[in-house]
């Protein structure tokens, strides 16, 4: 997983571009498709109790699909897009969170008895 790609938010936000906003949560994950995605989400899920990702990712999914996007108004693709925002904000403090915690049990080695 790796860093938050801001300047490509941005960009996606400035061009009104929602799908290419919710590929970003693809692209932040290191998931080449939805359902890798999907697996990867779950285990930040789990891993840190921040269930809310699962319904920002859902909104990155819906923005995704060209049936559910096409059907959606303006204003609530605008709408979902600012959860995706959200999304990829939170999931990059997870993802910094959990590997600091990671770091910290390597350094601290084998329990000892």
């Amino acid at each position: 997983m790796k860093e938050l790609p801001r300047h490509k938010i941005k960009q996606a936000l400035e061009r009104e571009d929602y799908k290419l906003l919710s590929q970003l949560c693809l692209e932040l994950l290191q998931a080449d498709n939805w359902l890798e995605g999907w697996r990867k989400m779950e285990d930040l899920v789990r891993a840190s109790g921040e269930y809310v990702l699962a319904k920002f990712m859902a909104s990155a999914y819906a923005l995704s699909r060209d049936d559910i996007y096409n059907v959606l108004s303006a204003a609530t693709r605008e709408f979902l897009a600012r959860d995706v925002v959200v999304c990829l904000e939170k999931t990059a403090q997870v993802i910094v969170a959990l590997s600091q915690q990671e770091d910290f049990a390597n350094r601290r080695g084998p329990p000892t008895v």
